[in-house]
């Protein structure tokens, strides 16, 4: 069986990373918005979804 607090520990810590990237997501969200609304040659552009394994 496993320790529990072992298992708390390593939950918090996912936890966390988490956090980090959510907060990295909600920094660079809008510098994505800026640069999608203004392409740089004047031409709009296809954003083509894929699928990552």
């Amino acid at each position: 069986m496993k320790n529990p607090f072992e298992v708390l520990r390593i939950k918090e810590q996912e936890l966390q990373r988490v956090r980090r990237e959510v907060e990295a997501l909600r920094m660079i969200a809008p510098l994505l918005a800026e640069s999608a609304e203004k392409p740089a040659n004047g031409k709009s552009e296809s954003h083509e979804v894929i699928d990552l394994p």
